[in-house]
């Protein structure tokens, strides 16, 4: 909304939501108006990410200032929708190797129990 309504510079947008931790990181990274490289910067310094977030992050950040409001808008929608496809991929994951974490300290508890039996 605020690329839309407001068409701010992305300094003075990344200020505005410099509260989020990831935008913390790439202000924090910023030297001059160097937005992109600080963006690229930030998102390969994010240990929990893995690689495809890290790629999607980086993609976003190349788009942004480089076209019209309603291309930047358009894009961040995309990217929006790829980000949410990939967090319902990464929470199935999740509880499908959270079942398997279970099973194996319930079967090491089993296994450590007859041994000591």
């Amino acid at each position: 909304m605020q690329i839309r309504y407001r068409a701010l510079p992305l300094g003075e947008l990344f200020e505005y939501y410099k509260d989020n931790r990831f935008i913390a990181a790439v202000l924090e990274r910023a030297e001059g108006q160097n937005w992109r490289g600080a963006w690229n910067e930030a998102a390969d310094g994010f240990p929990e990410l893995n690689d495809g977030d890290v790629e999607l992050l980086t993609a976003i950040g190349n788009a942004l200032g480089t076209t019209d409001t309603a291309g930047q808008t358009a894009m961040l929608e995309l990217h929006q929708n790829l980000l949410m496809t990939r967090l319902t991929e990464a929470a199935e994951a999740s509880g499908r190797k959270g079942a398997m974490y279970r099973s194996v300290g319930v079967l090491t508890g089993l296994g450590l129990a007859i041994i000591v039996i």
